[in-house]
């Protein structure tokens, strides 16, 4: 469940939270395959940079079926997310929505790939300078 609160629609969450089937796989899609720095780890959860901003995963072993996926969104410099994508694809990882460019050319261009980690939580990557800007 994400429990990441916005303030207006273009605010960053201060946090994410999520939760998880195995935190070693976790630890493997978030800290390996995209390079987040892990930065605590507890009995039932692990906390991550992620990209900047705080990311709590939460062991969820009870399974429950209802419990709905969440979507984290990030937006990275276009160098940085160019360079995951690479990485992602080298690593074989499915997508969802395959690395592209959405409205090339025009002032709204931004780049953008959907993947899921390994208990089904929704990743938007994207890159954006103009978002970056409005942002930082």
């Amino acid at each position: 469940m994400l429990t990441a609160v916005a303030a207006s629609p273009d605010a960053r969450p201060a946090a994410w939270a999520i939760r998880v089937h195995d935190l070693a796989q976790a630890r493997a899609f978030y800290g390996e395959l995209l390079g987040c720095r892990e930065s605590a780890s507890r009995d039932r959860a692990l906390s991550f940079d992620f990209f900047g901003e705080p990311l709590a995963v939460w062991l969820d072993d009870a399974g429950a079926p209802d419990a709905p996926a969440c979507l984290l969104d990030v937006c990275l410099s276009l160098p940085q997310w160019r360079n995951l994508a690479q990485r992602l694809m080298a690593a074989g990882t499915r997508f969802e929505v395959p690395p592209h460019c959405q409205h090339e050319g025009r002032a709204d261009e931004r780049w953008t790939m959907f993947i899921r980690d390994p208990s089904g939580n929704a990743l938007e990557i994207r890159a954006s300078e103009r978002a970056l800007a409005r942002w930082h």
